[in-house]
């Protein structure tokens, strides 16, 4: 039997993240239903250290908070670099080291692992890779985004050395694929593609299909900063006045509104402040964070439509046939809304105008999806995946 380790986000308070996890096990379980899956989380809850790794944790949780104040967004310096991957070193290798033992393959389950400026995957990416290397475990990188490249910051620089070792077999992507090829992999022997999202197999992997839907606009809503903090300029008085704006105006056109995020803290944080900018009394109108993924699922899958912040937010609301539009706050975004052919319905800062926004939204109320396109996708991401794992122990 073959064991599979599948790397994500486990622990975090994030539907997406939850959402590719389970989608590539699915994926993993129906091309080889006897496998046995390892979840290795990159970043796990504390109290699933042993008293002794807590202590080097909360060490790194120590320097976590200290770099916020070292570094600045465009600080890419050889000490950053150097800081920040003892930062992470401190945290998790025992425990990636623990986790990975005994295992036949590993697959990164989505998510945004091929970048460098912000969040710190890369340096979970080079650790377990340098883990998959010593102990020759293959390794594939499922459906992953890529944000960004510079060939003049180290982070990339040493997270672009760590994604051409031998180990790695296989590295599809959801969205810049030209970068991919064209900027980060020298090794020949790598396989790569652009391949569909894992969460577009959410219809299967959850058993669940648009619902019919309750003439309510979902608005997903995101911490008020993520702007700026991915290089823009958008402020978070801005985004507030923005969706203050957007409210008033579905309100004029007599649509009904209600406010969800996908389950982060922040963003919930963000809703209650938007509410009480818009002097709103009614509770109900903010939704709980979902507690699990088909919590957020339930909620997606009964709109009319998405107005969406957080990606997969708005990718599920693709795979679930229900009318999307939204921000775009990362090249993703905007790489997303080309992928599906609906860049009209995506706004950056700069194209903010409600008026627009307004007249999209109503546009997709019966406006579809290409939805052979969307099949393409979803089978390149399974193809892909039964070809690495045909190829492990061979």
């Amino acid at each position: 039997m073959k064991k599979i380790a599948v790397v994500g986000l486990y622990a975090i308070k994030n539907a997406g993240d939850n959402i590719l996890c389970e989608a590539t096990q699915y994926l993993i379980r129906q091309i080889e239903p006897e496998v046995s899956i390892v979840e290795v989380d990159v970043n796990p809850r504390l109290n699933t250290f042993s008293k002794l790794d807590a202590i080097q944790v909360m060490a790194s949780k120590a320097m976590i908070k200290l770099s916020s104040y070292l570094f600045s967004y465009e600080n890419h310096s050889r000490f950053r670099y150097k800081y920040e991957y003892l930062m992470w070193w401190l945290k998790i290798n025992k425990r990636f080291r623990k986790d990975l033992q005994g295992v036949d393959a590993i697959v990164f389950a989505g998510g945004g692992f091929l970048k460098f400026r912000t969040q710190g995957l890369n340096y979970y990416v080079e650790q377990i890779i340098k883990i998959a290397e010593k102990n020759n475990i293959p390794v594939m990188m499922n459906g992953v985004g890529i944000e960004g490249y510079d060939e003049n910051d180290i982070r990339c620089q040493k997270l672009k050395a760590a994604i051409n070792k031998d180990c790695v077999k296989v590295i599809t992507t959801r969205d810049d694929v030209d970068t991919l090829e064209n900027l980060y992999i020298e090794n020949p022997d790598i396989m790569t593609a652009r391949v569909g999202d894992p969460a577009l197999w959410v219809p299967e992997c959850y058993s669940l299909k648009r619902k019919g839907h309750n003439n309510i606009i979902g608005i997903n809503i995101i911490r008020g900063r993520v702007f700026q903090a991915y290089g823009n300029t958008l402020s978070e008085f801005e985004l507030l006045n923005f969706y203050k704006k957007l409210i008033i105006s579905i309100e004029e056109k007599g649509w009904n509104w209600v406010l969800f995020s996908n389950g982060m803290k922040a963003d919930q944080a963000f809703g209650n402040k938007l509410l009480k900018a818009l002097e709103c009394k009614n509770p109900h109108k903010m939704l709980p964070a979902p507690n699990n993924t088909m919590e957020f699922l339930q909620m997606i899958r009964q709109f009319k439509c998405v107005f969406g912040a957080r990606l997969h937010a708005c990718i599920t609301a693709y795979a679930l046939d229900v009318p999307v539009v939204g921000l775009i706050w990362s090249e993703k975004l905007q790489i997303f809304s080309e992928v599906i052919g609906k860049t009209g319905n995506f706004f950056p800062e700069e194209k903010l105008h409600i008026e627009a926004v307004i007249d999209a939204m109503e546009k997709s109320f019966d406006d579809g999806y290409d939805r052979e396109r969307r099949n393409e996708l979803k089978a390149l991401t399974k193809e892909y995946l039964e070809k690495f794992l045909a190829g492990i122990n061979k």
